[in-house]
């Protein structure tokens, strides 16, 4: 007989369960399933799922592919959307329920992806974490599960692994997880709290939540001390039961303390606000060392671990790869500091011109920063220096991301100090010289110059190779801070791909290490929206470079200080589109020059020194030198709309145009599939 009873195996198969009205039904009592269990379905009224014909775009808002009101869960219910649910009750005990019924080879698959992933994290101890998710008191580790889910999602898309389709879509791990940390924040501190703030403040960084991640730190900081203080201080200020620590607990909240250094500086990087973490004040608290791979995993006798941590030569010699946790935290330390000099105006910082603060000076802001830096490389293993030693040979040992991540942050630095001193606009024909606002009152040593440029531009190209190797070697990383490093990289070899002396010619893959970082970016906005600002900031960038490259006299007087804003967003991990203004900025540079350029114009055949209104009719006949932005960016025909617009009244502007966010900005499948075409006499628009 058929009955409105029906056991979930066959509710999920979607076939008839037949059955007496008693467990077990048929399917079941042939199968040996024991666990068989008659239920009745719960009617909710669900809206038919409409699938967009676009390519979903989830580094914004979640989902975008799926337009309805729920969710399948991991065991075929239906789970509200949190956007347009009302009952945000019913929305949490559904995905609890959800995270609940994950099985436990869904849920280590994932846990493995985050501590691949995502090095800067390394708070995550398997054995304790699943024990946490079986015990009675598990509702605080399923927060920090649903945390660690947020992140890892998208990643998996990236990955293409199939057993993910259980898991839902990123942004109901976001809400549920928001709302957990809600209810916990104020209550006793416990370190799944603090972890799971650390995870979010991650997450609310890369979609440009950058109010929201300074918050989530602050908070886990102040929930981390407070733990810290009812373990180490003499009279606690509140009541503490005790429980029996063993040596793994205590290395989950070393590891977990030392994660809150490092999330300190990258959520200040730049900006301009505090550390909340100063390096004085981890010794001063008596913070243990940040332990190593194997001291974390097995636990360790404490009282063998040194206290504190300075910079300098490990007691046991140099570090290796299994102590890639505590290079990053010491790393990370030094990254902040040049980001600090930087954003305090770096050269142009009032007296950093004077001979005695020249960057060759012993002694000098730059030099102790490049001396701390060369020391922090110095003390690591040699085996992990590259491009001396490969991702591929890392890989095969397990580290293959911690690897990649320390010489990212190595080069990254490197790149961030030596940039500074270089002029922001050269000729065409410059060799390698300091800068020209303002300038520096000493010469450099003889040489100087031309071995900081093959730094400068040695590491963008290491940067470059090193995504693209790892990226071969399936260590696929995303997150904001890689991100960024492929920003910087992408930028200086533009750079030299324009102005090739200013490396004296040693910079001939610049233009092929430039589309590398494009390919990595276009993939990276996939996940994150900082993306999107990254790569518009680097068309402006290739629009001046290519027009001031093209035309000494174009630029002529112009430096630094009349392109502040394009030079602030080259700079900012905290990117923000300013896409309006670096516009704006072309324009009154060039406009500036126009009227001293009008009678060279007039009978210059290529019209190359005419003001911006003619940008494009100059591009236009040079396409086939744009390379790799003619992948990235509309049509030039289309570009020159914009441009003409934008020196319009500003009423006629809004009515003739949105503006420049309307656009469309095409990836590399529109260029590879003909939806794009470069020149403006055969630019297909796309359909809508």
């Amino acid at each position: 007989m058929r009955s409105s009873l029906s056991c979930s195996l066959c509710r999920k198969a979607k076939v008839k369960c037949v059955n007496t009205g008693t467990a077990p039904c048929e399917k079941c009592r042939k199968s040996g399933i024991a666990t068989c269990v008659l239920t009745r379905p719960r009617y909710r009224p669900v809206h038919k799922i409409v699938r967009s014909t676009e390519k979903p775009n989830t580094a914004h808002n979640g989902p975008s592919s799926l337009r309805d009101a729920t969710w399948q869960g991991s065991d075929g219910s239906a789970v509200p959307d949190p956007k347009q649910c009302c009952d945000k009750t019913d929305t949490l005990q559904h995905i609890d329920r959800h995270l609940v019924g994950l099985s436990t080879s869904v849920i280590l698959k994932s846990l493995n992806v985050f501590t691949n992933k995502f090095p800067e994290l390394g708070i995550l101890h398997l054995p304790s974490f699943m024990k946490e998710l079986q015990s009675a008191d598990a509702e605080p580790t399923r927060m920090l599960l649903g945390a660690i889910l947020v992140v890892t999602k998208s990643q998996l898309t990236l990955l293409n692994q199939s057993w993910a389709c259980s898991l839902l879509d990123r942004e109901h791990y976001a809400f549920y997880t928001r709302e957990m940390l809600s209810q916990s924040m104020l209550q006793a501190p416990r370190i799944q709290t603090v972890q799971s703030l650390l995870v979010m403040a991650l997450y609310e960084w890369g979609c440009c939540g950058f109010h929201q991640a300074w918050v989530y730190c602050g908070v886990a900081i102040r929930i981390m001390q407070a733990i810290h203080s009812q373990r180490v201080a003499p009279y606690p200020l509140e009541p503490v039961i005790e429980k029996d620590k063993d040596v793994v607990s205590w290395s989950i909240e070393n590891r977990t303390f030392w994660t809150c250094f490092i999330m300190d500086r990258m959520v200040s990087s730049g900006t301009y606000n505090p550390l909340m973490l100063p390096m004085s004040e981890m010794v001063k608290l008596r913070v243990l060392r940040p332990l190593s791979t194997v001291e974390f995993a097995f636990g360790t006798d404490l009282a063998a671990v040194s206290v504190g941590f300075e910079h300098g030569r490990h007691l046991n010699g140099l570090l290796d790869i299994t102590q890639s946790f505590e290079i990053l935290v010491s790393g990370f330390d030094i990254w902040a500091q040049v980001m600090t000099f930087i954003f305090n105006d770096g050269r142009r910082a009032p007296g950093m011109c004077a001979a005695e603060n020249c960057p060759w000076v012993r002694g000098s802001a730059w030099s102790r920063t490049r001396h701390q830096l060369e020391g922090w490389r110095a003390d690591q293993h040699h085996r992990l220096h590259y491009p001396g030693n490969s991702v591929a040979v890392h890989m095969t040992l397990g580290y293959g991301e911690s690897f990649t991540y320390i010489n990212l942050l190595y080069y990254v630095s490197t790149l961030m100090l030596h940039r500074e001193y270089f002029p922001f606009i050269p000729d065409a024909e410059s060799k390698p010289h300091g800068p020209v606002d303002p300038t520096l009152e000493a010469e450099a040593p003889p040489g100087w110059w031309e071995d900081s440029a093959l730094e400068l531009f040695g590491a963008a190209e290491n940067i470059a190779g090193l995504l693209h190797e790892a990226s071969e070697c399936g260590v696929h990383l995303a997150t904001p801070f890689v991100g960024f490093c492929a920003f910087s990289a992408s930028y200086m070899n533009l750079y030299v791909y324009r102005f090739p002396q200013m490396n004296l010619g040693r910079s001939s893959r610049a233009e092929a290490l430039m589309n590398m970082c494009l390919a990595y970016l276009e993939e990276f906005r996939s996940v994150w929206k900082l993306g999107d600002a990254w790569l518009k900031t680097l068309h402006y960038a290739s629009i001046l470079y290519e027009r001031a490259s093209a035309d000494r006299g174009r630029y002529r007087g112009k430096s630094r200080a009349d392109f502040n804003t394009l030079h602030q967003s080259i700079h900012e991990f905290r990117v923000v589109d300013r896409s309006d203004e670096h516009l704006r900025e072309i324009q009154v540079a060039e406009s500036g020059n126009a009227a001293s350029e009008a009678m060279d114009s007039e009978t210059d055949p290529l019209c190359l020194s005419a003001p911006l209104s003619g940008l494009v009719n100059d591009l236009t006949q040079s396409a086939y030198e744009q390379g790799a932005w003619s992948q990235w960016w509309p049509a030039l025909g289309e570009f020159n709309n914009i441009l003409d617009h934008n020196i319009m009244p500003p009423a006629a502007k809004q009515k003739e145009q949105g503006g420049l966010n309307d656009l469309h900005f095409p990836t590399s499948a529109d260029v590879t599939s003909g939806t794009y075409r470069t020149g403006s006499n055969d630019k297909e628009q796309p359909k809508d």
